[in-house]
């Protein structure tokens, strides 16, 4: 095979549990407060998942996720969410991960307008808008990891405006953000440094369902059956004065996507790119990266999976480009809420 390197990895992900907010099944929420002006419902969720990688034989059992959350609504002025996370509880080779994964206030101002500040997902790339409790495999794709690592997708801390009129056809967010990529010392001891504010946007077509109203990063893989949504995004980003070691630089990104869930099909590809300009003499560095992949209900409660991806973190350094295909099954006990993933991942 020369020097192409092929590994395969299998994944298992069970134990998916989600205490799901009570507008979802009728339920009721804690009030709090003066006068019970602040509700409150508590949230939990546990993936466990089970690995073996062929490139040290390693079979691995370990907590691959754990999330506790609590949200509500205060005095009716403003609706509020907190999120802590525990990762890699038990896996080989890996640090345990805990921190703050969202901690936002959002304010609706008008039917079709809100404002939300404090720290959540980026309006970059439908795959970061996306749960990681709705996926349609296991984890998400390497264009958004590769995006993640230069600030460009998941949770931030920032301003956002965001809403969806004409009934939900459409969907606009955008706002200003700290990269907190390039805050302090990376862990290869690179100093990294954005003096600037991270501008981002999204615009979003939805051309069969509406998009639920009011609603931000609440979108899914796969919606099991229900609905039909043939949904097309554009995201852009703009962030300057980015400084690393010496190199001064600006940063830019874009990208596209479009998802169809039909009956029993759902369909989703993405494309990502990013560039780096030096204002001054030094060598421009270029990222980009998509993925294709399509889900089919077998039987109600049995979906099965396929995807391909590729990512090149800075196409100017030969041989950094990575192509994953992986095929998988999905087993739906209480629909996302509990459900049984399977993935096997072949690596080049």
């Amino acid at each position: 095979m020369g020097a192409l390197t092929r590994r395969s990895v299998v994944f298992l992900a069970a134990g998916l549990l989600m205490i799901a907010p009570p507008q979802a099944h009728g339920q009721s929420s804690l009030a709090v407060g003066p006068e019970g002006g602040i509700t409150f419902t508590p949230g939990l969720r546990v993936q466990t998942r089970y690995r073996f990688d062929d490139l040290d034989d390693n079979h691995d059992i370990y907590i691959a996720r754990v999330r506790f959350k609590g949200g509500g609504n205060a005095f009716d002025l403003a609706s509020y969410y907190v999120e802590l996370k525990l990762d890699n509880v038990g896996r080989f080779d890996r640090t345990v991960n805990a921190q703050i994964e969202n901690a936002w206030l959002n304010f609706p101002v008008r039917p079709e307008l809100n404002v939300r500040i404090g720290l959540y997902d980026a309006v970059f790339s439908r795959d970061a808008l996306t749960s990681d409790s709705k996926l349609l495999q296991i984890d998400r794709s390497l264009m958004k990891d590769g995006l993640t690592a230069v600030g460009l997708a998941d949770n931030t801390v920032g301003v956002l405006v965001h809403g969806r009129p004409l009934e939900g056809k459409v969907e606009y967010s955008a706002g200003a953000f700290d990269n907190l990529a390039f805050d302090g010392i990376t862990p290869v001891a690179t100093t990294r440094e954005a003096d600037g504010v991270m501008l981002m946007g999204r615009l979003a077509w939805n051309f069969l369902d509406p998009a639920p109203s009011g609603g931000y990063a609440d979108y899914r893989a796969t919606y099991i059956g229900q609905g039909q949504r043939l949904t097309v995004g554009v995201s852009s980003a703009m962030l300057r004065n980015v400084q690393q070691d010496s190199v001064l630089y600006h940063m830019e990104g874009w990208g596209a996507d479009v998802f169809l869930g039909v009956g029993p099909l759902s369909v989703q590809a993405e494309y990502a790119r990013y560039d780096s300009d030096p204002p001054n003499d030094g060598q421009e560095q270029e990222g980009d990266g998509g993925y294709a992949q399509a889900g089919y209900l077998v039987h109600p409660r049995v979906e099965l999976t396929t995807r391909f991806q590729q990512f090149e973190p800075n196409n100017t350094t030969p041989g950094d480009r990575q192509r994953w295909t992986s095929l998988g099954a999905n087993i739906y006990i209480r629909e996302h809420n509990l459900k049984v993933q399977t993935d096997f991942t072949v690596r080049s």
